[in-house]
């Protein structure tokens, strides 16, 4: 079976099937229509609240008509009914000060504890507001807290974690200060035998930053070290655009007017390229196996697992989990502001609840509605994923001809597999997740999130993907193949880049405007990261054998290679940033195309400098002391005798 007449085919069932589901949703209203309906977000002065002693409150109210008929408020959920375009407009979100903006309404001196009278008086608040404005109820549904005068002011001791997290900052600091001593006053002769204590040299590790990536003759990966920045710069202005949306939106009528136009579609659902990283990673992982295996290496199976397992969770683990230490101890610590404590404090008590899942890399799967650092799921999902890859290749190791017909039938295994739970489960694409409510809850129980989205099955295909394209290639090597010598073939990558990005901005639309048809929905929620992958591979099939485009040379430049090894770090650190200066904010956050790319460039900026003290005190030199420590405990390699051929270029 042809796997690219298979994929066709179940990609024109998605695009065909475009009838809706019953709704009675109202898709579009004017702007005296829409500003009739109640503000859904709004926040009282904090800094003067806090001046004036006074208590500041921010929850949620649902908002319930006081008598039928109420005309404005069937609108209000009739509107609210497209969930996919549309936040709920029947659910408040206030932040009030409420000496100065709830005077008249506090209830009689408590006889209940202090938090239930604030309670009571900012639900009594809200709920005079509405019912003289637009004669509706407003219920408090969520409180996210009530602080007192002063309660910001007091200062909190610190925890064993924080001071262990600074005692490990500041040892950190002095092995980088005597190792970089060393490195500048110790011979070269005296260095010898004595790696391991230059693992934290600061010139050295710059060096290695700096260092020019290997070359080889018959497999260019020169464009990966491109790929993977710009794919963590999409990866960073989605980021931008989703944390924004928890917070309190100046004029939510912009944000649901754009969320339809091309651009925005193709940012929302810009969250399939993370399937580049697993093609990469997978792809790295099997050709590294294969190019020792077309040299006649002896390669032990359980040993290689064991010992590529262990180098790979070295090369995630410190920096991971440094960050990790960090979000659990210190991030609370260095903000405030009315939005402080639902976005990050709450944040921060998830961290030091499951951050024994993020050391075991199941976060994406233990407790997976608590979200610690939510990008995070993909470092549990690729190292999974990694293992998987590496047991298939080390068992198709004898079997070159049909190592590509099996992985052919995982791939399509698991695309049967993803369809039926999708459609079983009523499971939805990538852009019809991302709907504003489920973004504002972080996605708190939805099956379509925790399955598809960040478990390791949803990305499966991406890893199988890279997989095959690693067999492809060295089955090309093996029988000599020349593809930039195929015409039709080097017009099929070079277009597939296009494809790729097509398939992003336009699969969505095969879904209509509004609430998804269960079927349509289901054979997108299962073909969109296949899809996408299939285009990716052609591109790089083509890429890494030489086929000539201006999208190849632009990802080739040579000046990627140092951006590339800090793209790690910035994957850590873009969010707990990103969150930290989105919920230090005094007022509500303008969101809209200008605000969105401005941001975009300073989350990226200060998130690729911050990754530089990380690389540098952490993740490289942790690489420099393993190396170290098994050069000193591996025998040294016999030389090789004279009469034994050199390596041939192509097996480099």
């Amino acid at each position: 079976m042809d796997p690219t007449r298979t994929l066709a085919a179940l990609a024109a069932l998605t695009l065909l099937a475009l009838a809706h589901a019953h709704t009675d949703a109202i898709l579009e209203l004017t702007d005296e229509q829409y500003y009739e309906m109640p503000r859904l977000f709004a926040l009282d002065e904090w800094a003067g609240c806090r001046a004036a002693r006074g208590v500041y409150c921010v929850g949620s109210f649902e908002l319930s008509p006081e008598r039928r008929p109420h005309a404005l408020y069937d609108v209000m959920q009739r509107y609210s009914a497209n969930w996919v375009d549309n936040f709920n407009h029947t659910r408040l979100h206030r932040g009030l000060c409420l000496p100065r903006s709830c005077a008249s309404h506090a209830p009689p001196a408590p006889h209940v504890p202090r938090a239930q009278h604030y309670a009571a008086w900012f639900e009594a608040c809200v709920n005079a507001s509405m019912s003289a404005a637009y004669n509706l109820s407003a219920q408090l549904s969520r409180l996210e807290y009530c602080a007192g005068a002063g309660a910001e002011d007091d200062v909190t001791p610190l925890s064993a974690s924080q001071r262990g997290f600074a005692g490990f900052v500041a040892a950190l600091l002095a092995l980088a200060a005597l190792s970089t001593a060393l490195d500048l006053t110790l011979s070269d002769h005296a260095k010898k035998g004595a790696e391991w204590t230059l693992a934290w040299s600061v010139p050295a590790c710059w060096r290695a930053l700096h260092a020019p990536p290997p070359r080889s003759a018959r497999t260019d990966l020169a464009s990966f070290d491109g790929l993977r920045v710009l794919t963590m710069l999409v990866v960073i202005v989605e980021h931008v655009c989703w944390i924004t949306t928890h917070t309190y939106l100046t004029d939510t009528r912009i944000y649901e007017e754009i969320r339809g136009g091309v651009d925005v579609v193709l940012m929302t659902n810009s969250t399939l390229v993370v399937q580049i990283f697993f093609i990469m990673s997978s792809f790295l992982l099997a050709h590294k196996l294969l190019q020792q295996r077309r040299r006649g290496e002896n390669v032990p199976p359980v040993a290689t697992f064991v010992s590529t397992m262990i180098n790979r969770i070295i090369r995630l683990s410190p920096s991971y989990w440094v960050v990790v230490w960090f979000a659990a101890s210190w991030w609370e610590r260095l903000g405030r502001g009315p939005m402080w404590a639902p976005l990050v404090a709450s944040e921060a008590a998830v961290c030091r609840r499951k951050w024994w899942t993020h050391l075991l890399y199941l976060n994406n799967i233990l407790y997976a509605d608590d979200k610690c650092l939510i990008q995070t799921w993909y470092l549990a999902a690729d190292l999974q994923l990694y293992a998987l890859c590496l047991l298939l290749t080390l068992l198709l190791w004898r079997w070159r001809r049909a190592a590509l017909l099996v992985l052919t039938a995982l791939l399509l295994a698991a695309l049967a597999l993803l369809f039926t739970l999708a459609y079983s489960w009523h499971l939805v694409p990538t852009l019809v997740m991302h709907s504003p409510e489920s973004v504002r809850v972080s996605y708190s129980g939805d099956m379509s999130f925790n399955l598809l989205y960040q478990s390791p099955l949803g990305n499966l295909p991406g890893a199988l993907a890279g997989l095959l394209l690693a067999h492809l290639h060295h089955a090309l090597l093996d029988n000599d193949v020349q593809l930039p010598k195929y015409k039709v073939f080097s017009c099929v990558s070079v277009w597939s880049v296009l494809l790729a990005a097509c398939w992003v901005g336009v699969s969505p639309r095969a879904l209509g405007r509004g609430p998804p048809a269960r079927l349509p929905a289901a054979a997108l929620a299962a073909l969109e990261r296949p899809i996408f992958s299939l285009f990716t591979c052609a591109a790089l099939l083509g890429a890494i054998n030489g086929v000539p485009s201006w999208v190849r040379r632009c990802l080739s430049w040579r000046g990627w290679a140092c951006w590339a090894r800090l793209s790690f770090g910035a994957l850590l650190l873009h969010m707990p940033i990103n969150k930290a200066l989105v919920a230090a904010r005094l007022m509500t956050s303008q969101l809209d195309r200008q605000t969105a790319i401005a941001e975009w460039f300073g989350v990226a900026a200060v998130s690729y400098l911050a990754a530089l003290p990380l690389a540098l005190l952490v993740e490289l030199p942790a690489q420099r002391l393993q190396r170290a420590l098994q050069t000193r405990a591996s025998p040294p390699r016999p030389a090789r005798p004279p009469h034994a051929p050199p390596a041939s270029k192509a097996d480099l």
